[in-house]
């Protein structure tokens, strides 16, 4: 019989500005960790501007959004965007998620989201 208890955290996590999909998507992989203490439900992926590197615990009051993307148990890797701005630099992490709750963060990993082409009236 095996306990569930939230999982550790995610290991090797990654994250790179990926031009074939747009200017403001971005990529991120990881690596789940073993034991995952149950059933790996889902990934949350968190993302903040790399002006503020904090986790959302201490994002909370500080009147600073945390962009949140959830992806489902099989991925490892996904591109995604958020509604990034242009040519920013994000700092990113992900959470694994079981039945007793999501777990505790990965390292924070950067990256910068390309140029925008501009508009001509």
């Amino acid at each position: 019989l095996t306990t569930v208890d939230i999982p550790p955290p995610p290991v090797n996590f990654s994250l790179m500005y990926s031009p074939q999909t747009g200017s403001t998507f971005l990529s991120a992989s990881w690596s789940e960790t073993i034991p995952r203490n149950g059933i790996i439900t889902g990934y949350s992926i968190y993302c903040n501007t790399s002006a503020n590197q904090s986790y959302p615990e201490q994002v909370i009051g500080q009147n600073t959004p945390t962009i949140r993307s959830v992806v489902n148990a099989e991925t490892l890797n996904t591109v995604f965007n958020l509604n990034f701005t242009w040519f920013t630099q994000y700092s990113c992490y992900v959470t694994a998620n079981t039945s007793a709750g999501e777990g505790s963060p990965s390292m924070i990993a950067t990256a910068m989201t390309g140029e925008g082409v501009p508009s001509f009236s």
